[in-house]
């Protein structure tokens, strides 16, 4: 099946890559070991804005490590603040970033540790505000964005996921708290959002052929994120995939409802894709094998006229399966008349040589399993000749159909001067049919009909003399 393939369209931000950045973080640790204790400082909050204002961020870490080293200081909230503000501050001064490689991950730290903590809002929001907190949730969000999208360039779809949820929880909160110019407190960072279900998507690890995920707890984050997106009726270019992945997540859950629902609004909102969404939405026909469900499923659309090309010819593929597969002979019969319109129907939008062979061989199966039921019923007797003659007329109408059938076929391939492999074989299959067909109606006719003996013996020389002359 077709994928949309997920392109990854952000502005390059320069950060270290996210294995360095752990690598210099235990090497940090080793470092840290060996340091002696922090000495305890008084909280002079006026003090430290003041270094702060002069860009003395390392006199300001020293400061208020010493602060947060006091028990007394450690709920402290705007010292806390002020930990992540001055760790944002060192992450982004060039000079300093490499000495203090860890500054960004001590500052996102502290901010979740803030968060977690203040069960107020508003005062949370106030500390950010007043205490400069919103300028560490920038840097935080930079970095994890940053991180995010390099780790998605290298297929890290882990890392990925983590990075961007993080950058998207912050790009969030800085929306719906009034700290951007937007004034819809209700609005979302869409772009940061929609990265975060696809890494989570592409580390799912959508398995097409069995319809399932190697991490399914991954592809329930994707639908989560996709499903609020959906929800708020966004609909930007890049997220065709995302509906791609809803539907193919609710096909895989057997979850038909959900799965129409999305194949329907994908088609709506991405009508150029249309092919690929007649293809799910053709998969969703045929889902769990029953093939009772797909003749009915068959029987509605096409009554809908909704069916395409691709369709037809997708479900006269398994209508056809399911005529040699169905042991009852009725359903079997049923099935083959539906597989029959399938591929008339995808001919009356496409005169395709193929198409009408498919349906001369269908007459062709239904008719031989009656001439089989004739030769099983041969003997003397008026009951034996009684039951032929009722065999024999119901296989008149079939033979009949297949030679109108296989004959447009004949006429389309051997017109073709570019014939495909596949094509030359059914060409030289439907000659040969079509002369064993004739040959049956003359034997038939012989002694009983001269006209009709006649037509019969002119339509047999005519595909007899074709017999393996098509290469």
């Amino acid at each position: 099946m077709k994928k949309i393939v997920l392109s990854l369209l952000m502005v390059s931000i320069v950060a270290a890559s996210f294995a360095q950045r752990h690598n210099r973080r235990d090497k940090n640790k080793d470092e840290d070991s060996k340091t002696e204790k922090v000495k305890s400082e008084k909280f002079d909050k006026a003090k430290l804005e003041l270094i702060l204002a002069q860009k003395k961020y390392e006199d300001a870490k020293t400061m208020i490590d010493g602060v947060l080293a006091d028990p007394k200081n450690q709920d402290n909230k705007e010292a806390l603040t002020y930990k992540a503000t001055i760790y944002a501050d060192i992450y982004n001064d060039s000079t300093l970033r490499s000495k203090y490689p860890d500054a960004i991950q001590v500052a996102s730290n502290t901010l979740n540790q803030l968060q977690s903590t203040t069960s107020d809002t508003a005062a949370f929001n106030k500390l950010m505000r007043q205490d400069l907190g919103i300028n560490a949730i920038s840097a935080v969000y930079s970095n994890a964005f940053n991180e995010g999208k390099d780790a998605f360039g290298k297929s890290q779809w882990d890392t990925a996921y983590h990075e961007f949820k993080t950058a998207a929880h912050w790009a969030n909160f800085i929306t719906q708290n009034g700290f951007s110019q937007n004034p819809d407190r209700n609005a979302i960072d869409t772009f940061t959002v929609l990265y975060v279900g696809f890494a989570a998507q592409n580390a799912s690890g959508y398995i097409d052929s069995s319809a399932s995920f190697a991490k399914p707890a991954m592809a329930d984050s994707a639908m989560e994120i996709y499903t609020m997106l959906a929800d708020r009726n966004i609909a930007i270019p890049d997220m065709a995939a995302m509906y791609q992945f809803m539907i193919e997540y609710y096909q895989a859950k057997k979850d038909h409802a959900n799965a129409t629902k999305y194949i329907a609004l994908a088609k709506k909102y991405y009508p150029t894709q249309l092919p690929l969404w007649s293809q799910l939405e053709t998969k969703q026909m045929l889902a769990g094998g029953d093939f009772d469900q797909v003749m009915q499923n068959y029987k509605t659309k096409d009554a809908a006229g909704t069916l395409t090309e691709v369709q037809y010819i997708e479900l006269g593929e398994t209508l056809a399966k399911a005529q040699r597969e169905i042991k009852d002979s009725a359903k079997a019969k049923e099935a083959n008349a539906l597989a029959i319109d399938a591929y008339q129907k995808a001919f009356a939008k496409n005169p395709n040589g193929i198409y009408a062979f498919n349906s001369g061989v269908l007459y062709y199966a239904e008719y031989s399993k009656l001439d089989d039921e004739f030769y099983k019923n041969r003997g003397e007797g008026a009951a034996l000749k009684a039951k032929r003659a009722v065999i024999e007329k119901a296989e008149m109408p079939l033979a009949d159909s297949s030679i109108i059938w296989l004959t447009k076929a004949y006429e389309i391939l051997s017109a073709k001067t570019n014939r495909e492999k596949s094509e030359t074989i059914s060409l030289n299959r439907a000659v040969d049919i079509i002369a064993n067909l004739y040959s049956w109606k003359m034997d038939k006719a012989r002694g009983q009909d001269t006209a009709a003996y006649d037509k019969a013996e002119t339509g047999f020389k005519k595909f007899d003399a074709l017999h393996n002359s098509f290469q």
